[in-house]
């Protein structure tokens, strides 16, 4: 491996903190004008269905949480994270970051979010950190304590 390419790895708050004021008010003037992963634009849309669906029957108890408003179960298999939220009813997003691609969504205190980097998403999959879009969202329909998430 190319020892170029074992420079220790600092965060980002570091790297401004090293740098200074006026290095940390260059870098920030350049951030808000011409780096687009900087801003939090894009809008919340569906992924492209395959027509697969999920059933998630909430009277089995590995689904029971999901009655309970917050309650969330993370399908592995699937690749998806379903809640109940406070707002929307229940709502389904992709496991999979857009910060980094990682597979670590979780839903905690009203909002998705990936435990690897820290990315916030709001109920609606919208993006309100440092992830550059949205999550991916499903489409969820409930019959009685059955739910159908449609892929």
């Amino acid at each position: 491996m190319n020892t170029e390419n074992q420079a220790e790895k600092i965060t980002r708050l570091e790297f401004l903190r090293k740098m200074g004021l006026s290095g940390a008010s260059l870098m920030a003037v350049y951030c808000g004008v011409t780096m687009s992963s900087c801003k939090n634009e894009e809008s919340t849309t569906p992924a492209v269905s395959t027509g697969k669906t999920v059933t998630l029957d909430m009277n089995t108890g590995t689904y029971t949480k999901l009655l309970t408003k917050g309650g969330f179960f993370v399908d592995n298999t699937n690749n998806i994270v379903v809640a109940n939220t406070s707002d929307n009813g229940y709502v389904a997003v992709t496991l999979i970051c857009t910060h980094q691609g990682n597979k670590n969504i979780i839903y905690s205190t009203d909002k998705f979010a990936c435990t690897v980097h820290g990315a916030i998403y709001d109920n609606t999959g919208k993006n309100l950190s440092v992830a550059p879009s949205p999550l991916k969202t499903y489409k969820v329909t409930q019959v009685g304590n059955v739910l159908t998430v449609t892929l």
